[in-house]
């Protein structure tokens, strides 16, 4: 194989395992961090330094799950393209070797940042590992798992962009970061029911199997209002946001009823997914309202902006379900 093929081949592992959807959720989650203090807008480190290390730590993450989880992704994921084990585009040791250098390259990276950077880093790979592999393996413990996969997903990230460009963490970020948290969880809740059959099998006990579908759309639901009323903390109660957050609460509230009262694969997945927008929805809205709080934008523009992106949102949510309506009627399993 020639030098050429080897980097194709290696660069295309590379974004198979970033899984670009979530990289951008993650990317997202270090602008959020950096709102605050007025720098999600920049180039710079947003898009160089805080991108190189929340893409290696996650590039770790991914395949120390993927090698620890390949049985259970072969029952579960057959037609995925992201699993590179399953598809057979990479043996074990290939892909051990590109979760060895992205540690190291993330890890690298956030000691030059700075030393509390590093120190998030370090934490975060040490929870790959705690995550994934045995002992400890905390994918397989429940409830355990919904709780602390968001450290990873939110809490990394976040952290790497406050921390990067700002010595320490206020009352806004703090507040900022545990509202994202548990609104996560409400989310991460959910990722059970793609993965339900391969998990029975393998023993793997989720909150999902432990507890059935009317408690995880339950407790999900809890999540959310807990969440969105943290986040509401952060702002006046006559703001507009505060309208357009109550509208997304609202969306997956009703969208969690629905996943609580039908059953079947696909109408899961696309119920799911329709949750999911609002959740994004959530987190571009609050993006916007930092940046143009300190760019100085008057009051009517920024709820005009708000209220866009809440309708712009509301309609993705109602136009997924929507699109659900027609899968069934078509394929009702």
């Amino acid at each position: 194989m020639g030098e050429q093929q080897v980097t194709v081949r290696a660069s295309r592992l590379v974004l198979m395992m970033i899984r670009p959807p979530v990289a951008v959720l993650l990317l997202l989650f270090a602008a959020l961090g950096m709102a605050p203090a007025g720098r999600a807008d920049g180039l710079h480190p947003l898009f160089t330094t805080v991108l190189v290390i929340v893409g290696g730590w996650f590039v770790h993450a991914t395949v120390l799950n993927d090698l620890a989880d390949e049985s259970i992704d072969r029952v579960n994921l057959t037609a995925a393209r992201g699993r590179p084990l399953v598809t057979g585009e990479a043996t074990r040791s290939q892909l051990a070797l590109l979760g060895n250098i992205a540690a190291v390259v993330a890890l690298v990276l956030a000691f030059t940042v700075n030393w509390r950077v590093g120190v998030v880093v370090a934490a975060g790979l040490a929870l790959n590992a705690a995550y994934s592999l045995r002992p400890v393996r905390i994918s397989h413990r429940g409830a355990v798992a919904s709780l602390m996969l968001p450290l990873g997903y939110v809490a990394l990230p976040y952290l790497v962009g406050a921390l990067s460009v700002q010595p320490g963490l206020g009352r806004t970020e703090i507040v900022l970061l545990v509202g994202l948290y548990v609104t996560f969880i409400g989310r991460i809740l959910l990722k059970d029911f793609r993965d339900v059959s391969g998990d029975g099998l393998f023993g793997k006990r989720t909150f999902l199997l432990r507890h059935g579908r009317q408690a995880t759309c339950l407790a999900s639901g809890a999540c959310w209002v807990a969440g969105t009323a943290t986040l509401l903390a952060l702002v006046p109660v006559r703001s507009i946001l505060v309208t357009v957050f109550a509208v997304f609460l609202g969306c997956a509230l009703h969208g969690l009823h629905r996943l609580a009262t039908t059953s079947g694969h696909i109408a899961e997945q696309v119920t799911i997914g329709a949750i999911a927008q609002v959740g994004r929805g959530m987190a571009i809205t609050l993006l916007a309202h930092f940046t143009m709080l300190h760019k100085g934008w008057p009051p009517a523009g920024r709820g005009l902006v708000m209220l866009t992106l809440g309708i712009l949102f509301t309609g993705m949510y109602l136009v997924t379900l929507a699109q659900r309506d027609r899968v069934l009627a078509i394929r009702p399993y």
